[in-house]
């Protein structure tokens, strides 16, 4: 009977080791409450190794669009862009097709007191205009110069010292370098040579402009200002037409601002054009508008050919 008591208490004492033991085992599992660190994700790489770790692919940065390369405003190789030479106005704001275009164009200056108002007068009536001018004179008033360039008017050569009696007589190469002086003179004013030139009276064959290289303006319309000094004179000659020169689409007007009469007819003429629904271009404008409505000139350009005159000739 003892042996039994004995027996039964061995074997309580080993079930109750045996369950101590497995609450110590269940003890040590439930113990571990630090997060883990988070799964790093693996991609699998060639033959079957581990790639590199996977990370977010950064947001390209867009490329910048590239600005477009501007072309050239007309195919005339003379207004073509040239280093150290003034650019072609361009026709922004303007319809070549439709639009009733002149082009005013004063010579002999720049006059330190004239044309300083002429400009006054452009500027107030939004018009702009192409000056011819002396070299001599630009190197004594190269302000007034740089002025009407700055404003958005077309500067032009018209000789160095405006050798009225021999210009005819000079060579091509003397002519040229009238021209050339010129323009050395309208590059101090204003940092840049101008494209286009005035032959001193209109002189100039086309055998030799062609030997200049050179587009040499003429024009259309001659009010005689530098002969008839009289403003009410002038104003009547260009708005109802002298010498078979009439005002029209594709016009191009000379005067002259070194007289007082030109400036004080002009201070009429632009409003009144302005009111006939004219819109005022440079010559290089002009020689555009020509270009594109099938114009064709030579060096001795004189005027564009009427809006839509070239469509009405098709019909």
């Amino acid at each position: 009977m003892k042996r039994r008591i004995w027996i039964m208490k061995k074997l309580v004492c080993v079930s109750l080791a045996a369950l101590l033991c497995i609450f110590a085992l269940a003890g040590c599992g439930a113990g571990n409450t630090e997060p883990s660190a988070e799964a790093t994700v693996i991609t699998a790489g060639p033959a079957g190794e581990p790639a590199a770790e996977a990370t977010a692919e950064p947001t390209p940065t867009p490329e910048p669009t590239p600005e477009p390369t501007p072309e050239s405003v007309t195919n005339i190789p003379q207004l073509q862009a040239k280093e150290g030479f003034m650019e072609a106005k361009s026709l922004e704001g303007i319809d070549p097709l439709n639009d009733k275009v002149v082009a005013l164009t004063f010579d002999d200056g720049p006059n330190p007191v004239k044309t300083p108002e002429l400009l006054d007068i452009l500027e107030e009536n939004d018009a702009v205009a192409t000056f011819f001018v002396v070299g001599n004179l630009v190197e004594q008033y190269p302000d007034v110069v740089k002025r009407a360039y700055e404003a958005g008017n077309e500067i032009g050569t018209h000789s160095y010292n405006h050798p009225t009696e021999s210009w005819t007589k000079l060579s091509a190469d003397e002519r040229l370098a009238q021209y050339a002086q010129a323009n050395d003179a309208i590059e101090a004013a204003t940092g840049l040579r101008a494209l286009i030139d005035r032959p001193v009276g209109g002189g100039m064959e086309e055998e030799m402009a062609a030997e200049i290289g050179r587009e040499q303006i003429i024009w259309s319309v001659d009010p005689e200002d530098w002969k008839y000094k009289d403003a009410d004179t002038i104003y009547e000659h260009v708005m109802d037409g002298w010498n078979g020169g009439v005002v029209q689409d594709g016009s191009v007007i000379l005067s002259h601002e070194i007289y007082q009469s030109t400036v004080d007819a002009y201070a009429r003429i632009i409003p009144a054009l302005k009111e006939q629904g004219y819109k005022f271009v440079t010559v290089t404008q002009m020689m555009q508008i020509a270009e594109i409505r099938g114009g064709s000139f030579g060096y001795l350009f004189k005027s564009a050919p009427a809006a839509g005159a070239e469509a009405a000739a098709e019909e």
